[in-house]
């Protein structure tokens, strides 16, 4: 009975190593189920990030339509090659469902795309991200237009401005992503995305207007404007940049093109960017050509009277500012000039219209959230916010759709006339037959006229005929649709088309 005992486990000592070699077989099963767990996961991983590549590339527009390979994980799914179609018309939002890359796959592809290509894929990525809602989450499938609660706006077209500052004060933020219903008092037209497009244009040409004092001309051309840091002389001005804000939010969110012609620096500004003193270039060139002078030149034995400060005019009140501390007591020389020229940079680029800048983010952040224009720079957010900043006229011909009858062909005279017209045409024109057709004066980036859009999504420009040459031509901007008489002669349709374009373009009951 003894013997049978320590066989079993007694005191001869094989209990306890039968149980250590139970503790080890445990442990080891336990290691290896944790290691092909933890494989798996890695395994789906790749193949998540794969198929991320691989909706890249789809989603990509390769203007050379070149093949592009893309190293995949090893490990992972075989790695496509793709070839990129120019021609496929891809939407320029897309819905939260869409297959769209992480921003971090988008990054990863910018040495393997077009500059125009990164951009579009940047871009949905944006419009996915705000189609999730305020806090992050993915929600439900936006529901149908006519199901949608409207955002009713109306306003003067003559005071287009006030009266959408004076509605939008009374909007939460949560009403803000909610779909605009535009109507000009005294105007005939249903808004099925045309009149929006308009109230739009026309507000953006608004803000500029001096009697606001919000922005002044650039240095460079009477185009383009930029901040005005004197525009404390309007009390309201803090509300007005917010307002700005929201409505350039709102823009982005609804993916309209908001065509406000700000200098390159107003965008680097928007995004909070860090500024150089050749910024300054845009802003004011002679004081630029200053700003160069001191750090070109040796300063030994030169005696120019210059401190770290600056003198400014508040509306007549003269002030010296400290760039700092104790600024008014040291001198510019030439061990320091580099520091007195960056410090003077800021103050006159940031410092001085910091409010500004501060109460314009405050509006834009009330739709979208600033950390998500982080990932474009100051040339992409103006492709993002205003379009192209051209009109090509072989682009808008090349895209463009003909109906009951009209085609472009060289027995179709009018339609011969009508390119000839429009080539003929500078900028302004071509802009303002765009805005009169479609509600906007810009095409977005970098899709051109293929990317323009209708009440219905996708809507390249369409030029309809009509048989009655005693009419005007006519719009319908919903639907991008030029209503084109078929004239006798190049000079009737010039005539005709420009009398409508000046004298009936802003009236959606003439259109």
């Amino acid at each position: 009975m003894v013997g049978v005992d320590q066989a079993v486990g007694g005191d001869s000592g094989l209990h306890p190593v039968c149980m250590l070699l139970w503790a080890w077989v445990t442990t080891m099963t336990m290691l290896l189920s944790f290691s092909v767990c933890a494989w798996h996961r890695r395994r789906m991983q790749r193949m998540r990030e794969a198929g991320d590549l691989a909706a890249a590339i789809r989603l990509s527009m390769n203007d050379n339509q070149q093949q592009i390979v893309v190293n995949i994980p090893p490990g992972a799914i075989p790695a496509p090659i793709v070839r990129i179609d120019s021609s496929r018309t891809q939407d320029a939002r897309v819905s939260p469902a869409a297959d769209v890359p992480s921003i971090k796959i988008i990054h990863e592809l910018k040495d393997s795309l077009s500059i125009g290509s990164l951009f579009k894929m940047k871009r949905d990525w944006l419009a996915r991200e705000l189609s999730k809602g305020k806090d992050g989450s993915k929600g439900k499938p936006s529901p149908a237009r006519h199901e949608r609660r409207l955002l009713q706006i109306v306003v003067r077209r003559d005071h287009v401005f006030q009266d959408s500052y004076l509605q939008f004060a009374s909007l939460s933020d949560d009403d803000l992503r909610n779909p605009l219903s535009i109507h000009f008092v005294g105007e005939v037209g249903r808004d099925d995305g045309g009149v929006t497009r308009d109230w739009y244009s026309v507000l953006a040409k608004e803000i500029f207007n001096p009697q606001y004092a919000l922005f002044t001309h650039s240095a460079v051309d009477d185009y383009t404007f930029q901040i005005n840091p004197n525009s404390g002389i309007n009390p309201d001005h803090l509300d007005f940049f917010r307002f700005i804000g929201t409505i350039v939010g709102k823009a982005l969110y609804d993916g309209c093109l908001f065509v406000a012609h700000f200098t390159r620096f107003v965008y680097k500004q928007i995004l909070d960017e860090p500024v150089t003193y050749h910024d300054m270039a845009s802003v004011d060139v002679q004081f630029y050509e200053s700003l160069c002078w001191l750090l070109q030149n040796k300063l030994e034995g030169m005696d120019l009277g210059l401190t770290f400060s600056v003198d400014t005019d508040n509306f007549g009140s003269y002030e010296e500012i400290e760039l700092k501390k104790n600024g008014k007591e040291i001198a510019v020389t030439e061990q320091n000039k580099r520091e007195y020229v960056d410090l003077l940079t800021s103050w006159r680029l940031k410092e001085s219209v910091e409010a500004q800048f501060g109460a314009f983010r405050s509006g834009l952040s009330r739709i979208v959230d600033p950390a998500l224009l982080q990932h474009f720079d100051e040339a992409e957010l103006e492709w993002l916010i205003g379009g192209l900043p051209t009109i090509n006229a072989g682009d808008w011909r090349k895209n463009t759709v003909y109906k009951a009858g009209f085609s472009d062909s060289p027995d179709c005279h009018v339609i011969r006339w009508f390119w000839q017209l429009v080539e003929s045409w500078d900028q302004e024109m071509r802009a303002r037959l765009l805005q009169f057709v479609t509600g906007t004066s810009k095409v977005p980036y970098p899709e051109g006229f293929k990317g323009l859009r209708g009440s219905e999504g996708l809507r390249m420009f369409h030029i309809v005929r009509v048989s009655d040459s005693t009419r005007l031509p006519q719009a319908h901007t919903c639907f991008n649709e030029l209503i084109l008489p078929d004239y006798d002669s190049y000079e009737e349709l010039q005539r005709n088309l420009n009398t409508a374009i000046f004298e009936t373009g802003n009236q959606f009951q003439l259109r």
